[in-house]
């Protein structure tokens, strides 16, 4: 019906001239005899050759024919049925052969930079057809091979539209819709710049002698249906992808690839018949921003839900869940531009909204950077709550000074430094100090109270001391302090309450009684602590111990430096290693001991489970 009602509107502009001849006597009798054009028509039908090329004055003749059929149908008293009829069979043999003189030449045109004769020769075509009123066929013929030159185009660019409908997304594994995601991605700036914006110049250019909503009109017959079904592929996978975490970063590129492009987009369908691509555009765009903000509330209550058990992490290790989420936000703050549009109308949870900037920086007040720190704080409540599960409140102390440390040092050496600023890299790393002192205070100030550093202490009171170190000691061997800076100077806080009291008392009393710790035997005993197996660091690799079934749970696998190693070697994947290395390059300085990307290690999680 559309293509009817296109087809009616192009004859009737174009038949105008043709009534204007019809209606003039005068213009008429200064045309060529009718008989000279008959010759010529039926000289061209009657050797005709798919192959051979057109002539103007064919083209001239037809116009000529369709002139003269006019006049007769207008002037019945002056002519014969049987004329009239002969002249009108002639002029329908003449449309056939320019139909598919239409259709070769269209064949011929791969793009807008087809030979400019060509593109010259099918305008004159369609010209011609559309005078002598046979706009709908002349129609019908150029969608049908443009909307397949069209679709062909895509397809050699990588994205099939008929494989992509949703009935046949549903089905799809999450590997192989990644990599449908990944095509579409790449496809999408090509198709916008280069297929659709050329076959808006070629209509241009055909239909140039047609109005401008003619042009717009004929462009949209080509184009709506395909753009359209290309431009909701994101709003199918919003239907189907599951809402975890891991899948985020996908409707993030989706939505940054396609939300990069809207000037261009809105641009080339800036006209009423092809309005309903640009709505299409929009619908995407509004899909992917729900399910994005869904996403992050998911991400969000994982944190909150987490239910690993500190025993994941020996010794006051860095957990499973402060790694996953630092590199889950660090992979998120290079989505700033998106996250800007995406989170600017989210209402914030009260207390997110209670959350200042710590930096006068009004980039630091930004809605991505309010919910990243919204997010941070969510974490540091977790962290809270599971060190408050250790039996002993030194523990839960070292527990927090690793964990805040590497939040503090994550953002501190990362691109989150860039969102959170400064000032809240020195109030965590604060925190951290008032964790160290309290682990110090209530981990060590009962065996520095059992010092025996009077004159008239008795053997037994120093027994006591000796059993209460080894046995401090003996519980704290896995103890770990992850940051070698940090170490030491616990090490030294530790060593200034112990040592200097034991050493003097030792001097004095070692030669009156038998004493099993020598002051140096303190001393290195106390500089040998918090080895631990230096798991969890940001400036070091870690053990993972624990992060399997968390990482699982959450919906992916974070393999570590330490793990990865361990894991290939029981699967005996010394190729899938290599594979890895090659496909996740580092990304960050030896500072991190060669983290893997976190963006690449989720997005293809599912390659590697």
């Amino acid at each position: 019906m559309a293509t009817t009602t296109l087809a009616t509107l192009l004859t009737n502009s174009s038949a105008r001239r043709v009534v204007d001849i019809d209606d003039d006597e005068n213009r008429l009798s200064r045309l060529p005899p009718i008989t000279d054009s008959i010759s010529t028509v039926h000289a061209f039908i009657s050797k005709w050759d798919p192959h051979s090329s057109i002539s103007s004055r064919f083209l001239r003749a037809t116009t000529h024919l369709h002139s003269y059929l006019l006049h007769l149908a207008a002037s019945p008293a002056r002519s014969s049925r049987s004329e009239l009829m002969r002249t009108n069979s002639l002029l329908q043999s003449a449309m056939n052969c320019l139909d598919q003189e239409l259709r070769n030449h269209l064949l011929s045109i791969p793009d807008i930079h087809a030979l400019t004769d060509t593109i010259s020769t099918v305008r004159s075509i369609v010209e011609t057809m559309l005078s002598t009123g046979y706009g709908e066929e002349c129609l019908t013929t150029y969608q049908s091979i443009r909307r397949s030159a069209v679709m062909y185009q895509l397809n050699q660019l990588g994205f099939d539209l008929h494989a992509n409908r949703t009935r046949k997304l549903r089905k799809l594994k999450w590997e192989v819709l990644d990599n449908r995601i990944q095509s579409w991605i790449d496809t999408l700036q090509k198709a916008v710049r280069s297929v659709f914006f050329h076959e808006r110049q070629l209509s241009d250019k055909i239909f140039g002698a047609s109005t401008q909503s003619v042009r717009d009109s004929v462009f949209a017959t080509i184009i709506s249906d395909i753009a359209g079904t290309f431009f909701s592929f994101p709003e199918i996978v919003c239907k189907h992808v599951k809402r975890v975490p891991e899948r985020l970063f996908r409707l993030l590129d989706l939505y940054e690839s396609l939300s990069d492009l809207i000037p261009d987009i809105e641009s080339l369908f800036a006209s009423e018949p092809v309005s309903s691509v640009r709505s299409k555009v929009m619908s995407s765009l509004t899909k992917l921003s729900v399910s994005i903000q869904t996403i992050l509330y998911e991400f969000e209550r994982s944190i909150q839900k987490d239910t690993t058990k500190t025993e994941t992490a020996p010794g006051g290790q860095v957990l499973a869940l402060t790694r996953y989420v630092m590199n889950y936000l660090l992979s998120l703050s290079d989505y700033e531009a998106p996250l800007r549009v995406i989170l600017a109308d989210v209402p914030q949870e009260s207390d997110a909204s209670s959350i200042q900037s710590f930096d006068s920086d009004d980039r630091y007040g930004s809605p991505v950077s309010v919910r990243i720190s919204w997010l941070l704080l969510v974490l540091l409540r977790k962290l809270e709550s599971k060190a408050e599960k250790y039996n002993d409140v030194a523990l839960s102390y070292l527990f927090l000074v690793n964990n805040v440390h590497y939040m503090a040092k994550k953002v501190d050496i990362s691109t989150l430094k860039e969102s959170l600023g400064d000032e809240w890299v020195a109030v965590h790393m604060t925190k951290v100090r008032r964790y160290m002192e309290g682990h110090v205070r209530s981990g060590w100030a009962h065996v520095s109270a059992a010092l025996p550093v009077k004159e008239e202490e008795t053997v037994e009171r120093v027994r006591e001391f000796e059993m209460l170190f080894q046995k401090v000691l003996k519980e704290r061997e896995g103890w770990v302090i992850v940051d070698p800076v940090l170490r030491n100077e616990v090490r030294l806080l530790v060593e200034s309450m112990l040592v200097p009291a034991y050493r003097g008392w030792y001097q004095v009393y070692r030669g009156k009684m038998e004493v099993r710790f020598a002051s140096e035997d303190v001393q290195n005993h106390v500089l040998g602590l918090y080895e631990g197996s230096r798991s969890g660091s940001v400036s070091g690799s870690g053990n993972g111990s624990g992060s399997s079934k968390l990482l699982r749970r959450l919906g992916c696998y974070l393999p570590q430096q330490g793990d990865m190693s361990v894991r290939f070697q029981i699967e005996g994947a010394k190729e899938l290693a290599s594979e890895f290395s090659l496909r996740y390059p580092i990304t960050y300085d030896v500072q991190q001991h060669h983290e893997l990307s976190l963006r690449h290690q989720i997005q293809n999680f599912d390659s590697f489970r």
